[in-house]
């Protein structure tokens, strides 16, 4: 390996990315081992954040050999990252102290929004990373590629199309359907010959109502290679339900503003590959905070390796994930982890019982009666918690049978009585903004309004 993975911050674009993807192990480790020294250094002198709790346990740099000694540093919340916003208005302590070229943001989907800077080579190094997945999903110079993620704080719409112009591709920038509508994407995607459409899971599906409301065959009018997605979680019912509309394949990438771009699926799509020189990710218990071995599912811990702003040093997401033992048969040597499960930040009790809202997906995505809008409502009602599944209809009457089918499904599937709530197609998406949402919450809790 050339020494230059170990004497910069080296995080290639492909194809020079390619001998990197399939070193040896060993090879890997090494670069972690650097890269975490190096991040530990570099957080001790600039962030004041991380210097701070690593003082009050009596932690130095010197402390920090290598990935073994990952577990000497303390785990990093999302509580703790609010705490110090509040804190020290407006930006906090644990951005660090070097120039910003830009600032993204969280969408506050599960907490306040918060900010993360971005340095020119945090910058380049994520558009780099994006690269990498964008071509192992079929992307190639000259292909045209429509993006459709919020070109806003929200960070995918911007680094996705960076990655997109690395590889050459030409990128159609419609941004959400706040900026360019829905209508309009359908017959952009169709008249400029997009073959790669860029967009949340459930963007589309939304995409693929409109498109055929409006006439359109997803399978002949359209030359669409495949579906990218980040942003939101992909189960496979959803990915089936895409995948069946489409006629092409679905591909998951899991991400955040506050790591860049650290999984992809390659092109057997058994699990997301860790872009390992870039990152470090462990897998813990969420009771006692210890790392677990791999194959065993917990709360997905990041350290970003790279990041020169915002850096992330042991930050416990809150994504529930397990690493897979077992090599990929594409001969990569990264690690791979599974999709994730569900978010602990999206758990609701009601009644007593723990409820995750994307566990209602694999019922929705069953019946093709269905439109690909639905949320989950709580509410208390005579002084008893109560939930209900709202979900859109493509037809305009459905039996009575369908609705009791899909009642009796949500029982077996969250494990207490769900009333339903079946509503003409376009109810939901127009209140929820559809076309223009960043992402789209599947819980509505009233029990506090």
């Amino acid at each position: 390996m050339d020494k230059r993975f170990f004497e910069k911050w080296n995080y290639p674009a492909p194809p020079e990315s390619y001998l990197i993807e399939k070193a040896n192990p060993e090879i890997i480790r090494e670069i972690q081992n650097h890269g975490l020294r190096r991040l530990v250094r570099h957080c001790w002198e600039n962030v004041p954040f991380y210097r701070s709790r690593w003082e009050k346990v009596g932690l130095h740099p010197e402390d920090i050999r290598g990935i073994e000694d990952i577990g000497k540093l303390p785990i990093v919340t999302k509580a703790e990252l609010e705490k110090d916003l509040k804190d020290n208005p407006p930006f906090g302590t644990f951005q660090g102290s070097l120039p910003a070229c830009r600032i993204q943001s969280s969408t506050g989907t599960t907490g306040m929004p918060k900010p993360f800077f971005q340095s020119k080579r945090d910058w380049d190094v994520i558009g780099n990373l994006w690269a990498r997945r964008l071509n192992t999903q079929g992307i190639t110079a000259g292909d045209p590629v429509q993006v459709s993620f919020t070109y806003a704080l929200f960070i995918p719409g911007f680094t996705s199309t960076e990655g997109a112009m690395k590889l050459g591709a030409m990128v159609i920038p419609t941004g959400s359907g706040a900026v360019t509508n829905t209508e309009r994407q359908v017959t952009l995607a169709r008249d400029w010959g997009a073959k790669f459409l860029l967009m949340t899971p459930s963007f589309a599906l939304y995409f693929a109502d409109v498109a055929e409301k409006m006439g359109y065959d997803l399978k002949k009018d359209f030359q669409i290679k495949s579906l990218i997605h980040v942003g939101e979680p992909l189960p496979p019912t959803m990915r089936q339900r895409i995948e069946e509309r489409w006629g092409c394949l679905s591909f998951d990438n899991w991400g955040s503003v506050e790591t860049g771009a650290p999984t992809f699926e390659c092109e057997h799509r058994n699990g997301l590959h860790i872009f390992e020189d870039a990152y470090y990710f462990e897998v813990i218990d969420p009771e006692t905070g210890k790392s677990l071995p791999d194959g065993e599912e917990g709360i997905l811990t990041v350290t970003t390796l790279f990041k020169e702003l915002s850096p992330l040093v042991r930050y416990s997401i809150g994504d529930y994930t397990s690493i897979i033992p077992e090599p990929c048969s594409c001969g990569r040597s990264y690690r791979r982890m599974t999709n994730v499960r569900a978010r602990i930040d999206d758990m609701v009790k009601v009644r007593g019982s723990a409820v995750y809202p994307m566990s209602a997906e694999q019922v929705v995505r069953k019946y093709k009666e269905l439109g690909s809008e639905y949320r989950l409502v709580v509410d208390t009602i005579n002084n008893q918690d109560v939930i209900k599944l709202q979900v859109e209809v493509m037809a305009e009457s459905v039996s009575e049978e369908l609705k009791e089918k899909i009642y009796n499904d949500l029982i077996v599937v969250l494990g207490i009585k769900t009333e339903v709530e079946l509503l003409p197609f376009g109810t939901l998406a127009q209140e929820a903004s559809a076309g223009g949402r960043i992402k789209f919450k599947r819980l509505l809790d009233l029990r506090n309004k």
